[in-house]
């Protein structure tokens, strides 16, 4: 039987887990009659699957869900704040905001009220820092949930006083004056010297008359108080497909399924789509440096209630985080990791914790017929929306091609986060008291088994990695690297298929995919993406062992069918003219004398030409090349993008100038658009204050 390894095929590295010994203790359990029941489980309904597997003795009675994450400290978080403060003093404003960070993720707080005194401090003292150094949305993220963590009443002034000279900066002069008013109104309780407070409360009730002088008072819409990502916006948007060009339609054969096809020319650099995930999930390695909700790489993360593990890069990601998924996550993540499980098993998960479960009950029939040709533009209507779990659920499967043993792996994994939901919550009150003897299955509860079972099949064929671009110095490509960070599910892009010579190439902002060509694509092509192999680097026999072993289909592009060289076994023997009349390829001998060369449709090759316009790009190479090392990376890319254009013009490949150009290309768009970080050193820690004196209360 299968081993359903296919759920661990990124987790080769670490340790396997407890849950294939788990899955084998069930299999080893089963009599005679379940065996042979096994042997028809494919043709099993669904529900009938879940009920059977979650009805198994023998793995109630083994699986046992248990609490375990990283929890606060009290002590480690009163100590760096300590060496926070005394780094402030010294004015090593880094050093103590990276001190304060610690404090902060430390620090204890009541997981329901998140209230907590060490954790408010922290934040104040963070705020100060941050102000310090001019991070003032950062700031004001600090000062809004120390304010809501029960930072004491005496010292809040502190926070209102910092708060208003921020919304002062930014022009938000009606946030301003309510900030006044509670200012003044918080010095009642301030435990401060008497001239000091008298002073205060002066100026800031002139600031108040202020602003009841003025004709109007109103926030300035025009000032952005936090920084946007940089994501591109995709001009011509397609009407039907709201995260692509118009320029896209897609088509369905049977053997091949959805696939994208170009309804004009596409020039190479073009964006073709933005799409945000319906889904997406950091990697437990990241979360220490990038925010558990949108990826971004932070530098002043906001924790988790609960635990130390989950961080986020602002207030908003925080509170969407814990209104929807992460109430399911926080107390179960070590759990998970013991487990073994790969990114596509905490994709299915979330998949499900991210809406409540009213959702799903509400849009039972989006949910009932598996349709593998639904958004297929033939005759369409609706907008296909990246949002909506009825394209999530709509994407292929492949599941008359599993095996038994793979069905019931999966079938056990979706009873086990089946379980966990019921312990923590999801369909009601929390479940402390369940045992083998009172573990029913409701029908609510089988019907969410079933959709986490489809979401598991789903998500293994449909999942994107997420990248971030890793970089020594700011522009510059020496020693940087594209690294693994986090998976998203993107249900436009998905229904793209693979090509080992690909037309496209993605990146990313925080976890939202963008999508350029790499190629001039012209009307009428398959615009094909890249799910791993690329030709240039491994062989078609890996390749193809590859793709089938890990996306079960056998690949028929060009690079395959062709069979291409790898990219150091490609020479100048050959040359593959472009016909200009059928766009046909005519292959030239480069030792041959015979400057004459014909396409087959009768269409004369002007060689001689053709080759002086390729010599005379050489100088818009080296340009190019100029540009990208002083980090220009702009000009480098158009240039590049023009370099390419008049080869693919007179040039077919596979050569190697045209897939170095392609590479450049790409390593411009990486540096100039996705996710990027400049790795600087270490730094050392300041010394533990001898007192604990800044907006401290003991």
């Amino acid at each position: 039987m299968a081993t359903g390894k296919t759920l661990f095929e990124r987790d080769t590295k670490k340790p396997l887990g407890f849950f294939p010994k788990l899955y084998e203790t069930v299999i080893n359990s089963l009599g005679n009659e379940y065996l042979e029941r096994m042997e028809n489980i494919k043709d099993e309904e669904p529900a009938e699957l879940m009920k059977f597997v979650y009805g198994l003795d023998s793995f109630k009675r083994t699986l046992k869900i248990q609490e375990s994450y990283p929890e606060k400290n009290h002590h480690e978080s009163k100590i760096k704040r300590e060496y926070g403060n005394k780094a402030y003093q010294d004015n090593k404003d880094i050093d103590a905001l990276y001190l304060f960070t610690q404090a902060v993720i430390a620090a204890p707080c009541d997981p329901v009220s998140g209230q907590g005194k060490d954790l408010a401090i922290a934040l104040a003292n963070r705020s100060a820092v941050l102000f310090s150094l001019k991070q003032f949305y950062l700031a004001m993220d600090d000062i809004k949930l120390a304010l809501e963590s029960g930072y004491p009443k005496e010292l809040q002034f502190k926070l209102l006083e910092r708060k208003l000279k921020i919304l002062m900066f930014y022009k938000q002069m009606r946030d301003a004056q309510d900030t006044c008013k509670a200012l003044i109104k918080s010095l009642d309780h301030a435990k401060l010297d008497p001239n000091k407070k008298l002073k205060l409360q002066r100026e800031t009730q002139q600031t108040l008359n202020y602003f009841n002088k003025m004709p109007s008072v109103y926030n300035d819409l025009k000032v952005e108080m936090r920084p946007k990502p940089d994501i591109p916006t995709i001009r011509d948007r397609n009407s039907l497909y709201p995260a692509l060009a118009n320029c896209i339609s897609f088509k369905y054969a049977p053997g091949r399924g959805r696939y994208a096809v170009a309804t004009r020319d596409i020039d190479v650099g073009q964006f073709i789509c933005v799409e945000k995930p319906i889904v997406s999930r950091i990697l437990p390695e990241y979360m220490g440096s990038n925010c558990a909700h949108c990826f971004k790489s932070m530098k002043a993360p906001l924790p988790c209630p609960v635990s130390t593990q989950f961080m986020f890069c602002s207030y908003d990601c925080r509170k969407k985080a814990l209104e929807t998924y992460h109430p399911y996550e926080a107390r179960i993540s070590d759990f998970f990791s013991a487990s073994g499980m790969s990114i596509i098993c905490y994709l299915s998960y979330r998949a499900i914790t991210s809406k409540p479960l009213k959702f799903f009950l509400d849009n039972k029939d989006k949910f009932q017929d598996h349709n593998e040709q639904s958004g297929i533009s033939k005759d369409k209507v609706a907008k296909y929306l990246s949002d909506d779990y009825g394209n999530l659920f709509n994407l292929v499967t492949h599941h008359d091609e599993r095996k038994v043993g793979d069905i019931f792996h999966r079938a056990m994994f979706a009873v086990m986060f089946l379980r966990c939901l019921k312990k923590f919550g999801y369909f009601g009150q929390e479940r402390t008291d369940i045992s083998p003897e009172n573990d029913d299955l409701t029908e609510d509860e089988l019907f969410m088994a079933t959709l986490l079972n489809h979401f598991l099949e789903v998500l293994q064929f449909n999942a994107h990695e997420v990248a971030q671009f890793e970089m020594l110095t700011k522009n510059r490509e020496e020693g940087a690297s594209s690294n693994y960070i986090g998976a998203g599910v993107y249900p436009t892009l998905a229904m793209f298929n693979h090509s080992c010579d690909p037309s496209i190439v993605r990146f990313y902002v925080e976890d939202v995919v963008c999508v350029q060509a790499i190629k001039n694509i012209r009307k009428g092509e398959e615009v094909c993406e890249n799910y791993g192999p690329i030709f240039f680097h491994s062989n078609r026999e890996e390749r193809q062992k590859q793709l089938k072993t890990q996306y079960w289909f056998e690949c028929q592009c060009i690079a395959c069918t062709e069979n291409w060289p790898l990219m150091h076994e490609m020479t100048e023997d050959y040359l593959n003219f472009r016909c200009q009349d059928c766009n046909e390829k005519v292959v030239f001998n480069t030792a041959s004398n015979n400057p004459l060369l014909r396409c087959v449709c009768g269409t004369p090759i002007p060689m001689l030409q053709v080759l002086k316009k390729i010599g005379e790009t050489d100088m818009i190479s080296a340009k190019a090349k100029e540009a990208m090392e002083n980090g220009d990376l702009e000009t480098a890319q158009d240039m590049y993008c023009n370099f390419l254009t008049t080869l693919d013009k007179f040039l077919m490949p596979p050569y190697q100038d045209y897939f170095k150009i392609q590479q450049s290309i790409w390593k411009c768009i990486w540096m100039r658009f996705g996710n990027r970080i400049v790795r600087s050193k270490l730094r050392k820690p300041a010394k533990v204050a001898a007192t604990d004196d800044y907006d401290t209360v003991d």
